[in-house]
């Protein structure tokens, strides 16, 4: 997402209660960073609770309180409140909620093992939990932004970008598709991709076509080394807590096309 946090914290924080807000775009970071780390498992995970959230929002929208939580949701009977509240915007009262149950549905009726198939359909669902997670956040922030139209309009558009992953594979050769990002983050930014695994210098080497093995060895991941950013030792990298923090603050691990 290549609009700060922050923006949507402000322009929705008002109006909509903080404290489900801040869990809700946790929930909504966990999603786009589980899906570009292809973890599909967990990126449905992340749907279910980011689906609890936006329940207790629509709740709140609905009657002036939510379920605090911890407690158990009884999600049909929001459901059915909120769809038959016609002074609700008509996206909050009827789309969304039918939205919310699909993706809690993904959660509970598709996270089993897949067997057989040449396309896993984990993929399929995250995908969708993805793009419905983008189209609901959109939705609130139509409704209830509290800044300007045009700053709304840019936080819109930002979720609206058409983006392509940082990152792709061809036959196991990983590209970055970012050609002007320097060296050390584009070999942080493999190390994240690829954790918890250790990489070796020679295939690091390989992917982001440095020249010089040895150059790249005592100035690049020494230099990485040395700021705990990464651990090397006998050839091999990962990444560090450090280093993860580095890339989720400074690094969009998608591009605009």
């Amino acid at each position: 997402m290549s609009i700060q946090r922050s923006n949507i914290e402000t322009a929705l924080s008002s109006k909509l209660p903080k404290d489900i807000l801040i869990i809700l775009l946790n929930e909504y970071q966990n999603i786009k960073q589980n899906f570009f780390l292809k973890k599909f498992r967990p990126t449905e995970l992340n749907a279910a609770r980011f689906s609890e959230c936006i329940l207790r929002l629509i709740e709140f929208l609905d009657t002036g309180s939510f379920t605090p939580f911890g407690k158990q949701l009884d999600t049909q009977k929001i459901i059915n409140r909120v769809t038959s509240n016609t002074n609700l915007p008509e996206g909050i009262r009827f789309f969304i909620p039918q939205l919310t149950r699909v993706l809690l549905d993904i959660r509970n009726k598709r996270n089993v093992a897949h067997v057989g198939g040449e396309v896993d359909p984990n993929y399929s669902d995250s995908l969708l939990v993805a793009h419905s997670a983008d189209w609901i956040l959109i939705e609130l922030i139509r409704n209830y932004h509290t800044n300007s139209i045009d700053e709304a309009r840019k936080i819109v558009a930002s979720i609206n970008e058409t983006k392509i992953p940082l990152i792709t594979e061809v036959d196991g050769f990983i590209r970055i598709q970012n050609t002007k990002l320097n060296s050390e983050d584009k070999t942080l930014i493999i190390l994240y991709y690829k954790q918890p695994d250790k990489i070796s210098d020679s295939d690091l080497t390989k992917w982001i076509k440095y020249t010089n093995i040895s150059r790249y060895r005592t100035q690049i991941l020494k230099a990485l080394d040395d700021e705990a950013l990464i651990h090397y030792e006998n050839r091999f990298c990962v990444i560090l807590p450090k280093g993860i923090a580095w890339i989720e603050k400074n690094i969009n691990l998608e591009l605009i096309v």
